[in-house]
């Protein structure tokens, strides 16, 4: 590999199972899992230079960061994030922010051009996605109502979502004829999709932030415990 081809690195740990993926030019992209949930142990930035190593490139080629932004794991976005940031600080590469759902979709190889990804639901609300591929990825996720899915539900498209679907929402894919999928974004997806953004999707690194469909819950419950000021 010539040291004057870029690096692509791509973070995906919004999901249960995180990943990591590196890719030099237009070679193979390499993914490997990035194990979450040990405090002690900081799994991420092993396994990406684990994933550079393997396509054998080096830090200082680094030219642009992936990152899955969510909504998703909590915890997760705001190490994806963070990392992201201090990646492009020090190697100067222009980080490109990607919506979890363009990466479900993507990774499904037998996506539709138009799909809808549900996720972060919380009692009747849940964050709503509508991601088309005409021939460009187009991500329209807002905050909704379940009670709203069936005015965005059209025979040939899919629903993504987790186990944690609700039944009303199971009960309306049946009579609309729209089959469910399970969601799965992974690091190589994301780079895929990032890689046809164009340049006016890179982003300061200050301005990166994760995609929280609400405040999340620890930021709540901090709150109510902090002593009110008079």
């Amino acid at each position: 590999m010539s040291d004057n081809e870029p690096l692509f690195i791509s973070i995906e740990l919004s999901q249960r199972n995180g990943t990591v993926a590196a890719r030099i030019g237009s070679g193979d992209i390499i993914e490997i899992p990035a194990i979450q949930g040990d405090r002690d142990k900081d799994s991420v930035m092993p396994a990406l230079e684990q994933a550079v190593l393997m396509v054998g490139g080096t830090p200082n080629q680094i030219n642009t960061v992936f990152v899955s932004i969510g909504p998703g794991s909590f915890t997760g976005l705001r190490i994806a994030t963070a990392t992201a940031k201090m990646i492009s600080c020090t190697t100067g590469a222009v980080v490109v922010p990607v919506e979890t759902a363009l990466g479900v979709v993507s990774a499904d190889t037998h996506h539709l051009s138009r799909s809808i990804v549900v996720s972060a639901i919380k009692k009747e609300n849940c964050w709503l996605s509508v991601v088309t591929k005409n021939p460009t990825w187009c991500c329209d996720g807002r905050l909704s109502n379940i009670y709203e899915l069936p005015t965005y539900m059209e025979h040939g498209s899919i629903l993504y979502g987790d186990s944690f679907l609700p039944d009303e929402i199971l009960k309306q894919c049946e009579e609309a004829g729209v089959p469910i999928r399970a969601m799965q974004s992974t690091a190589t997806s994301i780079m895929e999709v990032g890689q046809t953004f164009g340049s006016e999707n890179h982003i300061d690194p200050i301005a990166l932030l994760p995609l929280y469909p609400r405040e999340p819950e620890a930021v709540r419950r901090w709150k109510e415990t902090r002593p009110r000021s008079n």
